[in-house]
Parts: structure tokens; C-alpha cells; sequence
């Protein structure tokens, strides 16, 4: 789901992205969001292709947040140049 503004209020749009990896620097991710303020958040599953640990990251620019199974891995909701969170 993308918001139009950057604390997740006015939806946007939602649909379907088959994978969660966009660089659209000043361009907005879809139609009707102007420049670099607006938000996403995407839910799904995940499912591994081998059991054992495995590890989650993001690189973001600007705020990001990960949750698995209700837990929050990743939280760097800040403003920052593109950043890799482990």
C-alpha cells in the first residue's frame, strides 16, 4: 500500500509488487505521489528455501521498519542517505 504522505494516512494506491526492490530516487514509486514524500508498506510471507538462521537486511533512504512474525528486526525510522540495516 503507498501513501501520498509520509505517516502511512492518505492511500494512495495499492497493488501487488512481485518484488520489494526500487531505487526511485526524485521519481514517485506510482502515478498521483508527488516527489520524495510518501510511504509504502508492503505485507507478505515469507518462505525459505532451507531451514536453519537466516538473516534479513534492508538498504534504504530514509525511514524503514521490518517486522517478522510480529517482531521488529529492523528500525531505523530516521532521515539518512542510503543505509544497509542488519
Amino acid at each position: 500500500t503507498y501513501y501520498d504522505d509520509l505517516d502511512f494516512q492518505g492511500i494512495t494506491r495499492t497493488r501487488v509488487d512481485p518484488v520489494v526492490n526500487f531505487n526511485t530516487g526524485e521519481n514517485p514509486p506510482i502515478p498521483g505521489i508527488a516527489g520524495t514524500n510518501w510511504s509504502a508498506r508492503w505485507t507478505g510471507f515469507v518462505q525459505p528455501r532451507v531451514s536453519g538462521a537466516h538473516t534479513f537486511h534492508t538498504i534504504s533512504d530514509d525511514g524503514v521498519r521490518l517486522w517478522v512474525n510480529d517482531q521488529l528486526l529492523i528500525d531505523n525510522w530516521t532521515y539518512h542517505g542510503p543505509t544497509e540495516n542488519t
